[in-house]
């Protein structure tokens, strides 16, 4: 086995393409300038790195890192040339849209701004499956925010999305387009738009389906219509589904959507004991999630508050056997008799003691 895995690598070694030494020698002269601020020098060596280059990929990323050197060192206008130079010669190369981009962001930030805007906007148009085009939307969203609030930045998502929207910029447009109705205090609309994108971008395809269905249900709860937001929030969690090594394929939302699930059923609802179960499906069906002491924590207090004592005992000692370093292990006894003690060196903190008071004064 080891043999086998030795001359798979020696094969491998044998086939890979070999870099010529001039190139390789100022390749690494000018990583070592950069990364002790010898920005100028960077950028001579990595001209020479260029020159040297066989592989058009590497001559690309040597013209890009010229520009990117002199950026660094202020030479705004030895910049631009460098990144034009870059985009006349390999206008589709693996670098070209982030030189556009920072091309741009140099118009703007030191020349004419309106113009680097303009370039941005073409960032987006000659290459939208970039990240750079997803920066350059979002910079100038930003920017027409700051000029005149979410109004100017919908008027340009309005203008954008029917010319971009058959491109890979189209989920981020339209989610785009909710956050800004949302910070307009169109709440309605905004939640309509995230429900859209989420259904015009689905799991588990949509990159932000998770994030729209969590920001609908963040709408639904400030409209007043909590159980919608829960709807949402199940809708979502309808997808999670088992791996088949271990773990599931959790999305970033998964477990805060269980949490706010729980939270809406106690604090909107006061509908205690569905608090209760959801808060425990945290720990349950998110093992990976960060929430799950939390989770566990509020559970106990609203098992405490029912006067349910046995429960409560029950829920933190499987939180100090499962998460023993958790910041709520040394509280356990605060609202569990039989509980152990606190472990050495560690004591509750006074905010989580206040919790547990005030669950014992309330308990039925």
């Amino acid at each position: 086995m080891r043999r086998g895995i030795l001359l798979a690598a020696l094969v491998s070694a044998a086939c890979a393409p070999t870099l010529p030494r001039p190139y390789l020698e100022a390749r690494a002269a000018a990583e070592r300038a950069y990364t002790s601020g010898r920005y100028d020098e960077a950028a001579e060596h990595w001209k020479e790195a260029a020159r040297q280059a066989k592989r058009p990929r590497n001559r690309d990323e040597a013209l890009y890192r010229v520009g990117a050197a002199l950026d660094r060192a202020g030479r705004y206008p030895q910049a631009e040339a460098a990144y034009d130079r870059l985009l006349a010669l390999a206008p589709h190369s693996g670098r070209a849209a982030r030189a556009a981009y920072d091309r741009a962001v140099i118009e703007v930030e030191h020349g004419d701004s309106a113009k680097g805007y303009r370039m941005l906007d073409k960032v987006m148009r000659d290459y939208p499956r970039s990240g750079p085009a997803v920066s350059a939307l979002h910079r100038t969203l930003l920017h027409d925010d700051q000029q005149g609030g979410p109004t100017k930045a919908l008027a340009e998502l309005d203008r954008l999305i029917p010319e971009l929207d058959r491109t890979e910029l189209s989920e981020r447009l339209h989610f785009a387009y909710a956050e800004y109705l949302d910070k307009a205090g169109r709440t309605r609309a905004a939640r309509d738009r995230y429900l859209y994108t989420a259904k015009r971008f689905p799991y588990p395809y949509g990159a932000l389906w998770d994030d729209a269905l969590y920001r609908a249900s963040q709408d639904d709860e400030k409209l007043g219509d909590y159980r919608a937001a829960i709807a949402v929030l199940r809708r979502m969690l309808s997808h999670q589904e088992p791996s088949s090594m271990q773990g599931s394929y959790e999305r970033p939302r998964f477990d805060q959507a269980q949490m706010l699930i729980a939270t809406l059923y106690r604090d909107k609802l006061h509908d205690l004991a569905a608090a209760r179960r959801a808060f425990h499906k945290v720990w349950t069906d998110h093992p990976t999630s960060l929430l799950k002491d939390d989770a566990l924590w509020d559970e106990a207090l609203l098992a405490r508050k029912a006067g349910d004592g046995d429960a409560a005992c029950s829920v933190l000692s499987t939180l100090t056997h499962g998460m023993p370093d958790s910041r709520y292990v040394p509280c356990a006894g605060e609202l569990c008799p039989t509980a152990p003690p606190a472990p050495k060196g560690r004591s509750c903190h006074d905010y989580i003691k206040r919790q547990a008071e005030a669950a014992l004064a309330t308990a039925e």
